[in-house]
């Protein structure tokens, strides 16, 4: 009675069909054989379209023509049914079938959830959840003749956004540095790079879509590329148009807008080595200047303001931090963190305290910010600090007893490295806080380091730079012909750096440590090497000279200031070096028109955001 009853109900409205329980998420076939197979076809990794629903594929496995109607039900994680939908009736022979919204029309769909509803009908995909999707094949009048489900995590990824050259710029440098912002959620989308030369008449949009490519590059992991040497050069004069496509999984999840910009000859503009602009404080720069996302550089000063300046020296704000100014560094999310006298304070990009802790004592070393917001530091009292660097609290410490001068590095696992007077130490932040796993005492306190370089650490204590493994084994020391006084650094090729009191700069083999090149300076290097794209280095010495060498060991030119330069320069995406100097001013000189290098560790806490952790990905806590 009660089939008959339904089959009238739906020849007579077509939508009022029996609703099942919606299925748990662990679906078990049931153990009949049912004549009817369903074969889902999957959407896309992360993401669910409303159209993706009725993509499907039935094969009747009976002899006998079916009048079927399908009814999906679709449950969230956590919230329990969402939405589900009942199609009209339509006839399934014996064989395949492959089927879509067409074929199933007309579609009669509830939700149970007003957001839900709200975010489907606005975009026409799932918000992010993990989804429950199951479908059931009705005979019409009649029983359950088929089922499948299938559980989906929806994870919907934004389109890229350009950053760098800036839309409608001029760019001297020949090799430059294309950066973006990255899709989110961050690591799971990989890129490609697409510019094109824009003709007389053509908008940037139509260039884009309709010539060929003046270069072009896929499967970037990373969200920057370094314009290769051996492609097309940009002419100058020319306009070029550029655009970044994201991809997951091999599906795009959008691109970004059509930004344009023209090539000028580096001559046409500044000698190398001259200076852009210099900006006066009131006491001497020992801090190495970090270029924040908005690409303004930052940089702390003795005076007790930490300094927000325009890439042409005009100041945009300071902050006065309650003390001298030793470092600065810029998180993921654009704050900027200052470490000091006062300790360590976060502020805006606009220059607003967030929030300011006093730790046990003066921070010199640089601070370490994560995506998760974690933070580190040690203080010159002898204690390494783990701090949620959003609201400023300490999280766990753990107490060394010898002054914590260097910064901290961090490896993609979430290993902890930093060194404490003659003591270098690993640990790591856990359920139990802040567990030490091994520690390497030595003769000297150490000068330079720990830095990070695929599964290796490097450190310089005395004369010696060391090699060790992640586990704490000392691969190799070698030792030098006097104390090193700054870095290492670690180029792309695997080339260690070290600067030395004698006045050079050693170059040593990264599997053996082996000298293997040297660049006489005739002056103490009092600041940690940066390295651009082309291998070209830029540190300062007691002498006041900002000093450029080729990686072959050739002075390519000095830039003279009136004091010693202890503030390690940082490298611009234009090739602009920027820096500071005891003579009280942070300055700005022209470099090789190349950008930084971007692999190893080149240069004083790693990048241009003075942040020393290994991948811009999250790390577990």
């Amino acid at each position: 009675m009660l089939s008959l009853v339904l089959s009238i109900l739906i020849l007579a409205e077509r939508v009022a069909l029996p609703v099942p329980q919606a299925v748990a998420p662990n679906y078990v076939q049931p153990p009949q054989q049912l004549p009817v197979e369903v074969e889902l076809i999957s959407p896309p990794p992360g993401q669910i379209y409303v159209e993706d629903l009725w993509r499907v594929r039935l094969y009747n496995t009976s002899s006998e023509i079916f009048s079927v109607y399908m009814f999906i039900t679709v449950e969230i994680a956590g919230a329990g049914l969402i939405m589900d939908a009942t199609t009209g009736v339509f006839l399934l022979p014996p064989g395949i079938v492959n089927l879509s919204s067409v074929e199933l029309s007309p579609i009669n769909t509830e939700f149970y959830d007003s957001e839900f509803e709200a975010s489907v009908n606005r975009m026409g995909e799932f918000p992010d959840g993990t989804y429950m999707v199951t479908f059931y094949v009705y005979e019409e009048g009649g029983g359950l003749i088929g089922q499948d489900g299938f559980t989906q995590e929806v994870e919907n990824h934004t389109p890229p956004e350009l950053q760098y050259p800036i839309d409608n710029s001029e760019i001297t440098e020949p090799l430059p540095l294309f950066t973006w912002f990255p899709s989110l959620p961050p690591g799971t989308v990989d890129y490609e790079i697409r510019i094109v030369e824009i003709l007389t008449g053509q908008s940037p949009e139509s260039a884009i879509s309709a010539n060929p490519a003046w270069f072009t590059a896929g499967g970037l992991l990373n969200e920057e590329i370094i314009y290769p040497i051996y492609a097309d050069g940009f002419e100058d004069g020319h306009r070029y148009a550029w655009q970044v496509e994201g991809f997951y999984s091999g599906n795009s999840v959008g691109t970004s807008e059509v930004w344009t910009f023209s090539s000028t000859s580096i001559s046409t503009t500044f000698e190398e080595g001259s200076e852009l602009w210099s900006f006066e404080t009131g006491d001497r720069v020992v801090c190495s200047p970090a270029i924040s996302l908005d690409g303004s550089i930052i940089c702390g000063s003795l005076d007790g303001f930490i300094y927000s300046l325009d890439q042409g020296g005009s100041e945009l704000w300071r902050y006065a931090a309650g003390g001298g100014v030793y470092s600065v560094a810029v998180g993921p999310d654009g704050r900027i963190f200052a470490t000091g006298d006062f300790g360590i304070c976060c502020v805006d990009p606009s220059g607003f305290l967030l929030w300011h802790n006093g730790m046990t004592g003066p921070v010199d070393a640089c601070p370490v910010i994560l995506p998760s917001g974690r933070l580190y530091a040690g203080s010159l009292e002898g204690v390494f600090y783990s701090i949620d660097g959003v609201y400023g609290d300490i999280i766990d410490s753990l107490r060394t007893g010898d002054s914590i001068y260097l910064p901290c590095s961090v490896d993609s696992t979430g290993r902890i490295y930093f060194a404490c007077d003659d003591m270098c130490i690993a640990i790591q932040d856990n359920e139990d806080g802040l567990v030490e796993i091994w520690s390497y005492r030595t003769d000297d306190d150490f000068t330079g380091g720990p830095v990070i370089d695929g599964d290796y650490i490097y450190a310089a204590a005395g004369r010696k730079v060391f090699r060790f493994s992640r586990d704490g084994a000392v691969l190799w020391n070698t030792v030098l012909p006097s104390q090193v006084y700054t870095g290492p650094v670690v180029s792309s090729d695997g080339t260690v750096w070290a600067g030395t009191g004698s006045g050079n700069v050693y170059a040593l083999e990264r599997e053996t440590g082996r000298r293997i090149g040297v660049i006489p300076v005739g002056a103490v290097i009092t600041s940690t090497p940066a390295l651009n794209v082309t291998g070209s280095m830029f540190f300062g010495a007691d002498n006041g000279c900002l000093h450029s060498f080729s990686p072959s060991g050739f002075s390519l030119w000095k830039f003279q200031t009136l004091g010693t330069v202890r503030s390690s320069p940082v490298i611009g995406i234009d090739g602009t070096v920027y820096f500071g100097s005891d003579d009280h001013r942070i300055y700005a000189v022209t470099g090789s028109g190349a950008g930084p290098m971007t692999e190893g560790w080149p240069q004083f806490c790693r990048n241009s955001f003075n942040n020393g952790f290994i991948d811009a990905m999250e790390i577990e806590q």
